[in-house]
């Protein structure tokens, strides 16, 4: 069957940029809104996603769904499309497009497949596609992945990784941990240095050193708190895929702690859209700090 209309579940910063890009190649992009924030309408409708009230609508509309939002929804959000197949009869494929590991992608399908529908495993490497033109990488897994192929070069690259379900998110997995378990690192870095009042010294040598080390903690730090919410979760799944793959899971479970941190500062409040720019690396390390000892305290 021919794939004219996509849902997106849910429209964030990746979910939008994939729906302009489908709409500019042609594809119908449709979503459900039903009980989602202000932010997440705001994207909606900066992307011209149709949305259709409910999943049931969507079901029935769609010729594939792409489930793409915080990890920890994932299983649900499965569960919650697969009650409206049931209940509509209707069964367009779906790709899990979440930072999961495989198991928890193993999960997700679980429900899917129980309501008679196909289900790819998918991960997203790369910014929005917006934002990537046209680079973002999907990896996709599972018996039949010919409906997320037929996105390939549509705005976005489509990597088959064969027909084991888990091989895709397992890629994303590894990936992931590098990237953003070095931002992890990066921050918990220099939140030491700035407690034990080393920071200038510390910079003035890893500038010295190793300026594109600098360079990316100086890029990355301040914004982790963005996304550190969602992040957060991640690190859980990559702790997860490693350790089920016999490898220590400890540097992701202490990554998690640093997003935990990073998401009490008050930058998490703000959003890619409205986060201040201006704001010195001395003061986001303030921050951190500042969230540091406010959690040494509540656990005391």
């Amino acid at each position: 069957m021919p794939i004219e209309t996509v849902a997106i579940l849910m429209p964030g910063d990746m979910g939008h940029g994939c729906a302009i890009a489908f709409r500019e190649h042609g594809f119908r992009v449709v979503t459900n809104l039903e009980g989602r924030s202000a932010r997440t309408r705001g994207l909606a409708e900066t992307a011209q996603l149709e949305d259709l009230g409910s999943f049931e609508a969507v079901v029935q509309q769609a010729d594939l769904i792409l489930s793409i939002l915080p990890p920890e929804s994932a299983v649900v959000q499965a569960k919650v499309v697969a009650d409206a197949m049931i209940a509509t009869g209707a069964r367009p494929p779906y790709a899990d497009c979440n930072a999961i590991s495989p198991a928890t992608s193993k999960r997700a399908g679980a429900e899917i497949e129980r309501a008679g529908a196909a289900y790819i495993d998918a991960g997203i490497i790369g910014s929005n596609p917006v934002k990537a033109k046209g680079g973002t990488r999907f990896y996709v897994s599972g018996p039949d992945t010919a409906p997320m192929e037929a996105l390939h070069g549509k705005g976005v690259i489509v990597r088959p990784l064969g027909p084991e379900i888990g091989r895709a998110s397992a890629m994303k997995m590894v990936y992931a941990s590098a990237t953003k378990g070095t931002f992890s690192l990066h921050a918990a870095t220099l939140t030491a240095a700035h407690a034990l009042g080393l920071t200038d010294v510390y910079l003035e040598e890893i500038g010295a050193s190793n300026p594109a080390m600098r360079a990316a903690m100086e890029a990355k730090v301040p914004r982790i708190p963005l996304d550190a919410g969602r992040w957060l979760g991640e690190m859980h799944e990559i702790a997860q895929t490693f350790a089920d793959a016999g490898v220590t899971p400890k540097f992701h479970e202490g990554a998690a702690d640093i997003m935990a941190l990073a998401d009490r500062t008050p930058i998490a409040a703000e959003t890619r859209e409205t986060v201040d720019e201006s704001r010195s690396l001395e003061a986001v390390l303030d921050m951190y700090v500042e969230a540091l000892q406010a959690m040494k305290s509540a656990a005391e």
